[in-house]
């Protein structure tokens, strides 16, 4: 059975598809409108950190998702860790302090540890303790720490537990970091715009 040029133009009318063919080198993007079920649950509940490289420092933000009911995700970065890379891997540490606490004077604070002089008589600490103290830009921090090292220049501490007041030490170390090291923070364009 023979088609006339006609009737072929007819059938492959019929299957043709209204769609032009993409071509193999163009990129082809969707969008889903909401976040599946399981997915959503899992970063909600993920523990996430951004690292940003400063220097000879490491900015670790902790970073929190939040997904609306109609699947928007998000993010909320808080203030970093600041990790000091140079030497031995710790967090950085804040030495121009003079805070009064409970018999002892607080001159440098990191995220993990403290080093106190006694104010008074010379004042052992064996074991955990608990202390509370404000900050210079007026934020509480209540914590436990327990002794490392004692020398007639202080005592060492790390710190095990923060009660209240973790995220407003980070803030207020990375404010700190900041002034400190101000030119590490002045904004370079990554592209010089045309004049």
């Amino acid at each position: 059975m023979d088609f006339s040029a006609e009737e072929i133009d007819f059938l492959s009318d019929l299957f043709k598809s209204d769609q032009k063919p993409a071509l193999p080198h163009e990129p082809i993007l969707t969008m889903q409108s909401s976040v599946p079920v399981s997915i959503a649950q899992l970063l909600s509940n993920a523990n996430l950190t951004l690292l940003a490289e400063v220097a000879h420092y490491q900015l670790w933000f902790p970073l929190h998702l939040k997904i609306n009911s109609s699947g928007t995700i998000t993010p909320t970065l808080s203030a970093p860790e600041v990790i000091d890379t140079k030497g031995t891997q710790r967090s950085w540490r804040w030495s121009h302090l003079n805070i009064k606490s409970q018999g002892f004077c607080i001159e440098s604070i990191s995220s993990t540890g403290v080093f106190l002089k006694p104010t008074g008589k010379h004042k052992n600490l064996s074991k955990v303790q608990h202390v509370e103290f404000t900050l210079p830009n007026k934020e509480s921090v209540s914590m436990d720490i327990e002794p490392v090292r004692q020398s007639k220049h202080g005592l060492a501490a790390k710190i095990k537990h923060i009660h209240t007041g973790k995220e407003q030490l980070r803030a207020y170390l990375f404010a700190e970091h900041q002034r400190q090291y101000a030119n590490l923070y002045q904004y370079e364009p990554l592209i010089n715009s045309p004049s």
